[in-house]
C-alpha cells in the first residue's frame, strides 16, 4: 500500500449557503511545487478544494469535500469536529479540523489517511487552509 504525504497552502473563499451562516461552501487552490511527490502533481500543478462546511452555536463544525489533483480526487469528512475562534486580529478567526479520507477517484480510488488542516479565515470571507497529510492508496 503506498504512502503519500504532502504539506500544501490552499487559499480561497467561504461562501455562505443560508441567511445565518450555518451552512458555507469553501471553494479554494493550492499550488503543487515541483518537489513534491510527483504522483499528486500528474497532469497539472494545482490542487482544488471544494467542501461544505455546517457550523453549530459554540464554534464547532463539520466538513466533507473533495481535494482535486492531478492524478484523482479525494472524498474526506470530518473526524469529530472542527473548532473556530477569535484571534487578537480584529479582522481574522483561527482554527483546526482533522479530516478523515474515504476514498475518491483515479489512485484515491480506495485511499485512507489523515489530513489535519489548521486555517485562517478573514472578515472578507479569505481563508488560507495549511495542509499536512498522510495517505495510502491501494
Amino acid at each position: 500500500m503506498p504512502e503519500l504525504r504532502y504539506q500544501l497552502t490552499f487559499e480561497g473563499t467561504v461562501a455562505p449557503e443560508d441567511e445565518m451562516g450555518e451552512r458555507m461552501t469553501i471553494s479554494s487552490v493550492a499550488a503543487i511545487p515541483a518537489a513534491l511527490n510527483p504522483v499528486l502533481a500528474q497532469n497539472g500543478h494545482s490542487a482544488y478544494l471544494n467542501a461544505v462546511v455546517e457550523t453549530d452555536e459554540y464554534g464547532g463544525f463539520t466538513e466533507t469535500g473533495e481535494i482535486s489533483f492531478g492524478a484523482g480526487t479525494i472524498r474526506y469528512v470530518t473526524r469529530g469536529e472542527g473548532f473556530i475562534e477569535d484571534t487578537d486580529e480584529d479582522d481574522i478567526q483561527q482554527g483546526c479540523v482533522i479530516r478523515r479520507v474515504e476514498g475518491g477517484s483515479g489512485i484515491f480510488e480506495n485511499a485512507t489517511g489523515y489530513i489535519v488542516s489548521t486555517f485562517t479565515v478573514s472578515t472578507n470571507a479569505i481563508i488560507r487552509d495549511s495542509q499536512s497529510a498522510v495517505i495510502f492508496t491501494m
